[in-house]
C-alpha cells in the first residue's frame, strides 16, 4: 500500500532565502582631499596661461652736450625773477663776531739796573776823630771784590758810624748780595785804611743785566694784519656755514668789515705776549639756485631743437666772472645740460606691443637715438610683450 509522506515543517516556519538580485552594491567615493589641491593647480595654471603678462622696457638714450653763456643780473631790490630780462632776487647773509688772540713781542732789549742799598760805615780812627769822606767814595766787598760807591758825600763821627747809600759800580745780578763787609780803596797806604771800614745792615739788590722782549711798532701792525687774515677766513667760513644749501653765491664777494680793532700794549711794553681783539662783520648776496636753474632751462629750450629734452636735474651753472654794477651783481654764467631725443612713449609702445622679446629689443637698438634696451617680461616664460598698452611699461634710463 503506498504510504504518503508529509512535510511536518510547517509553511510559515520556513526561512526565506536572499535571492542574489536582492543584495545591495556598496558605492565607491572619491576622495574629496587630494581632489582639491590638483583643482586649485589646474585653475592657476589656467589663469596665468590665459593671462596677458606685463612687461617692463627700460630705454636708455644716446646722451648729448648743450651749453650756452648768459649774463645775469642779481639786484636785492627784486622779490621775484625776471626771465625776460635775466634778472635774479638777490638775498643778504651777514653775521658779526668777536675775537681775540694773542701775539709775540719781537723787540729785544737790555735791560741793565744796578744793585743799590744801605751799607753802614765805621769810624776806629785813634786818636779818635771825625772822618769826612766824598760822593763816589768807593767801597770793595769782602768777599766778592765787587766794589760799590757812596751815593753822596759824608763824614763819620769820632768813634761812631753813620749809614750811607750806595750803588754798584756796575749792573748785573751778581752785585745782589745779603751779606758783606767793605774796605775803602782810596785810604790804602794810609794809617787809617783798617781803621775805617763798612758792613751791610741789610740786602743790596735790585741789579739786573738780561735781555727782555719788547713790544715794537712792526708787532702791533703786523698783528692787525694777521688778526685779519686768520679771523678774516674764520668769519667767512662761519657766514658760509650758515647760508642754506638751496642758495648760491660768489665766494670772491663776501665783504669783510673790521671794527675796534685793537692791542692792549703800547709800543715799547715789556711784555713777551700781547692780545688783539675786535669785531669782524661778514656779508654777501646770494641767490636761490633753483631760479637760476630755471632761467638756464627757459634759455637752453630755447637754443635746442624741438625734438631734443633735456635730462631732468642735468642743468649745471657755472659763474665764469663777476662785477658790481651800481650795486647789483653781473654775473657771467655758462649753463650746461643733457640732452635726448626720442619719439613719444605712446607711439614706442605701441610698436612693442604683441612682439617678440627679442624683435622688440632688436627694434630699439636700431633706432640712434636709443644707446641700450633693457625688457623685463612676467611670467618669465612669455617670450612676447603683452597685447594691452597698460601692461607695458616704459621707463627711461640716464648714464
Amino acid at each position: 500500500m503506498s504510504r504518503k509522506i508529509y512535510d511536518i515543517i510547517p509553511s510559515e516556519k520556513i526561512e526565506k532565502k536572499e535571492s542574489f538580485h536582492d543584495k545591495k552594491k556598496p558605492k565607491k567615493r572619491l576622495d574629496l582631499f587630494l581632489l582639491f589641491p590638483a583643482l586649485v593647480v589646474f585653475s592657476l595654471l589656467g589663469v596665468i596661461f590665459l593671462v596677458q603678462g606685463k612687461a617692463e622696457v627700460r630705454i636708455y638714450p644716446n646722451i648729448e652736450e648743450a651749453s650756452l653763456t648768459a649774463t645775469i643780473m642779481v639786484n636785492t631790490a627784486e622779490a621775484i625773477v625776471d626771465f625776460e630780462n635775466l634778472v635774479l632776487p638777490g638775498v643778504i647773509f651777514s653775521d658779526t663776531k668777536e675775537f681775540s688772540g694773542d701775539y709775540s713781542s719781537t723787540g729785544t732789549d737790555s735791560k741793565t739796573k744796578k744793585a743799590t742799598g744801605i751799607i753802614r760805615v765805621y769810624n776806629k780812627v785813634s786818636p779818635a776823630k771825625s772822618q769826612s769822606l766824598i760822593k763816589n767814595t768807593r767801597f770793595l766787598s769782602v768777599p766778592g771784590e765787587l766794589t760799590y760807591k757812596a751815593d753822596e758825600a759824608f763824614v763819620i763821627p769820632a768813634n761812631g758810624h753813620v749809614d750811607i747809600a750806595v750803588t754798584a759800580e756796575k749792573a748785573g745780578t751778581e752785585y745782589n748780595i745779603s751779606s758783606a763787609t767793605f774796605s775803602v780803596p782810596g785810604l790804602s797806604g794810609t794809617s787809617i785804611f783798617t781803621s775805617i771800614y763798612a758792613e751791610t745792615i741789610s740786602p743790596l739788590g735790585g741789579g739786573e743785566d738780561s735781555q727782555i722782549k719788547i713790544v715794537t711798532t712792526s708787532d702791533i701792525t703786523s698783528s692787525k694784519e694777521s688778526f685779519k687774515e686768520k679771523y678774516g677766513e674764520i668769519a667767512k667760513k662761519e657766514l658760509i656755514d650758515s647760508i642754506p644749501e638751496s642758495f648760491m653765491y660768489v665766494p670772491d664777494n663776501i665783504s669783510l668789515e673790521f671794527k675796534d680793532l685793537s692791542v692792549n700794549a703800547l709800543v715799547g711794553a715789556e711784555v713777551d705776549k700781547f692780545n688783539a681783539f675786535g669785531k669782524v662783520s661778514s656779508s654777501v648776496v646770494a641767490f636761490r639756485k633753483d631760479e637760476i636753474i630755471k632761467i638756464g632751462e627757459k634759455l637752453i629750450i630755447k637754443d635746442i631743437p624741438e625734438i631734443r629734452k633735456i635730462v631732468p636735474n642735468s642743468i649745471i651753472c657755472q659763474i665764469e666772472d663777476y662785477e658790481v654794477v651800481e650795486g647789483k651783481i653781473k654775473l657771467g654764467v655758462v649753463f650746461t645740460a643733457k640732452t635726448y631725443s626720442l619719439p613719444e612713449k605712446e607711439l614706442l609702445r605701441d610698436a612693442l606691443l604683441n612682439n617678440k622679446e627679442t624683435s622688440s629689443a632688436s627694434l630699439l637698438e636700431n633706432m640712434l637715438e636709443i644707446d641700450k634696451v633693457e625688457i623685463d617680461i612676467f611670467p618669465f616664460w612669455r617670450s612676447s610683450l603683452p597685447a594691452k598698452e597698460d601692461s607695458v611699461e616704459i621707463k627711461l634710463r640716464f648714464n
